[in-house]
């Protein structure tokens, strides 16, 4: 057996990486036809009959992989037979013979070709590899992203962990974590072990002013209206291209500002939100269970691309992550100790909450939710 990793692939010369790596395609083409010529001589050369591929949530590579080497079906053929089908179910045989109704006549419904839709969010895993990648799609590179730790962790020591966020004993101490988080003054939440992304710099102060009123911040986005994909900022996929994102904003509020934020967004068609605690509460606005593109971007002989996706589905899924590190924060701390009973309480009792604007062009809309009464 022939391990692959298909992220991880080393590039042989230094020049090839510099000219591949602001290129997220590229990079993917590379790797998909790398893993193709080695997977051939493997195979070809020195009769290997097991290979074992890792898709780390990037399934359309793998399947590019396995449709070039001829051991799966392509898209096309897949396609092919989908059309076959839906004509002979239609009234129409594959050989495109008409089949007449019982009395002779010709039928009078005309088949319809539609784009097959997936049940829900998890059943599009393969669309993860689309640019970008992360939880809701940010910015970084799916190309070369980390592998996320298996299980729910901190994913950073604990000496280093207790280093950035001390002992908070109240709610002043806790807006301090997260300010100093937002303002690079430390690296790490429990909830993103890295350092924000340059974007963030264009919300960066609201952030800063949302986290004082008592809204704990743990992701977020700038609206962006026609970026270059090639802009060092917001900048992702092929390029020639132009890059779109609504503003969202995720956070842990208590019930009260959960409330007040409610009644404030009650009758602006423009947001929608999904809130929930730890007991399973739900709070939306949505009249349907339909996913809401935040991210999307338009490149040339591409149709639009929406790698970021937000819905009920998903939210509910990482609830139930972002409470479970509220607990391991929490374990860091002697039993019942100040810092302990904090972090407990807030996990207990606060909401996540999730807002995204849809007008991608007042990009300022969203904030106003905050610092208007």
């Amino acid at each position: 057996m022939f391990f692959i990793v298909s992220k991880s692939f080393t590039f042989t010369t230094n020049e090839i990486f510099i000219l591949l790596q602001h290129d997220d395609q590229a990079v993917k083409d590379y790797g998909v036809s790398s893993a193709v010529s080695m997977i051939s001589k493997l195979y070809n050369e020195h009769n290997t009959r097991g290979f074992h591929l890792c898709t780390m949530n990037l399934e359309k590579s793998v399947r590019l992989i396995l449709e070039k080497l001829g051991f799966v079906q392509t898209e096309e053929e897949r396609n092919l037979r989908r059309l076959n089908r839906r004509r002979s179910i239609s009234g129409f045989v594959a050989n495109d013979i008409i089949r007449q109704e019982p009395d002779g006549s010709l039928p009078t419904a005309k088949p319809i070709i539609w784009k097959e839709q997936s049940e829900d969010y998890l059943g599009r895993s393969e669309d993860w590899d689309n640019f970008p990648n992360g939880r809701w799609g940010d910015p970084r590179s799916p190309a070369f992203g980390e592998l996320d730790g298996y299980g729910i962790s901190l994913r950073i020591p604990p000496e280093l962990a207790l280093e950035y966020w001390q002992k908070p004993t109240n709610l002043d101490d806790l807006k301090q974590v997260f300010k100093s988080y937002i303002v690079g003054k430390i690296p790490a939440l429990p909830w993103y072990e890295e350092p924000l992304y340059a974007e963030t710099e264009s919300i960066r102060s609201k952030l800063v002013c949302v986290n004082e009123l008592g809204y704990l911040t743990v992701s977020s986005q700038p609206a962006v209206n026609g970026a270059k994909s090639d802009d060092p900022v917001y900048g992702w996929g092929p390029k020639g291209g132009y890059v779109y994102q609504k503003a969202f904003v995720e956070f842990f509020a208590s019930p009260e500002n959960v409330e007040e934020i409610i009644e404030k967004i009650t009758g602006n068609p423009w947001i929608t939100y999904y809130a929930s605690n730890r007991n399973g509460d739900f709070k939306t606005n949505t009249k349907e269970e339909t996913p809401s593109a935040v991210t999307w971007g338009v490149f040339p002989g591409k149709e639009i691309v929406q790698p970021t996706i937000i819905e009920e589905v998903s939210f509910n899924a990482w609830k139930d992550e972002a409470y479970a590190l509220w607990t391991e924060w929490e374990y860091l701390y002697p039993k019942d100790s100040p810092s302990q009973r904090l972090l407990r309480d807030i996990g207990d009792n606060w909401w996540l909450v999730n807002i995204v604007h849809h007008n991608y062009v007042e990009s300022e809309k969203i904030w106003d939710i905050f610092l208007v009464n």
